[in-house]
C-alpha cells in the first residue's frame, strides 16, 4: 500500500475539507505566480514636442490587427491581438511588432518593438506637427485672366 496524506481515514483517502481547501489555495498561488500565467502586455504613451501627453491618438500594431486610441493622459496598453478570424489572441513571444502612431495634423511615427514576454513599457512616442509647404504656382489660375470657364464635362444631371 502506498502511503497517502489521509485525514482520519483508514484507507488513506483524502476526505478532509481543510486539506482540500489548503491544496486549492496552494494550487491557485502556484498558478498565478507561474510565469506561464504572467500578464502579456505592451504599455506606451504619446507626447507632443513639448512633452505634453496627447489624447485621442491612433495606435496600430501589426501583425495583430489591433488599433486603439490613447486616453486623456496619452497612454495606451496592448494586451491582446486579433487572429485572421477576428478572435482575441495573446501577444506572441519573441516577435517584432510594428507600431504606427498617428493623429490628424501630425507626422506618422513608426516604431519596431521586439516583444519577448511579460509586460514591457515603451519609451514615449513624440509626434511632430505636420508642415505644409506653400509655393507660388507658375500657372496663373485667376479666372479673370483668361482661363476658359465654359468647358463642359461629359456628365448630365437627372431632370435636364
Amino acid at each position: 500500500m502506498i502511503p497517502c496524506l489521509g485525514a482520519g481515514t483508514s484507507d488513506g483517502a483524502l476526505h478532509s475539507s481543510s486539506f482540500r481547501a489548503r491544496a486549492l489555495v496552494l494550487l491557485a498561488i502556484g498558478m498565478f505566480a507561474s510565469p506561464v500565467f504572467a500578464k502579456a502586455a505592451i504599455h506606451g504613451s504619446v507626447t507632443d514636442r513639448s512633452g505634453d501627453p496627447m489624447s485621442r491618438v491612433n495606435v496600430r500594431i501589426t501583425p495583430g490587427d489591433v488599433e486603439l486610441v490613447t486616453d486623456e493622459q496619452g497612454r495606451f496598453t496592448i494586451d491582446y491581438l486579433r487572429d485572421e478570424g477576428g478572435n482575441r489572441t495573446r501577444l506572441s513571444r519573441r516577435t517584432t511588432y510594428t507600431f504606427d502612431v498617428y493623429k490628424l495634423g501630425f507626422q506618422v511615427a513608426k516604431a519596431d518593438v521586439e516583444y519577448k514576454r511579460g509586460e514591457i513599457v515603451l519609451e514615449p512616442v513624440t509626434l511632430s506637427p505636420d508642415t505644409i509647404n506653400v509655393r507660388a504656382s507658375a500657372t496663373d489660375v485667376d479666372p479673370a485672366n483668361g482661363i476658359e470657364t465654359d468647358a463642359q464635362g461629359g456628365g448630365s444631371y437627372e431632370g435636364e
